[in-house]
């Protein structure tokens, strides 16, 4: 069972950098870097956000050592070919 948490995603304008299109699938595989580590993950949510949009996600990380780095609070980078949002933890899952 992955490490899941809850965290507010912005994702950046595409002239900032963002993204192209929106997120349309319910669920983003991507690579959260936090602290100069990264880590694969994946993103699940129910919105369908464009570049610009802040919306909520449940992440699952990938690799269960990844936990340690992701407290409550923290603030992470999302990364896809380049930074393409920014996050932070809210709460961990039961």
């Amino acid at each position: 069972m992955p490490e899941t948490f809850i965290a507010d995603i912005h994702l950046l304008p595409v002239e900032r950098g963002g993204r192209v299109g929106p997120l349309i699938s319910g669920e983003w595989r991507t690579v959260l870097s936090i602290n100069n580590e990264h880590w694969s993950a994946r993103l699940l949510f129910d919105a369908v956000p464009a570049p610009g949009d802040s919306f909520q996600a449940t992440v699952q990380l990938l690799v269960p050592e990844a936990r340690q780095h992701f407290p409550v609070g923290a603030e992470f980078t999302v990364w896809e070919g380049g930074t393409k949002g920014v996050g932070h933890v809210l709460r961990f899952a039961l």
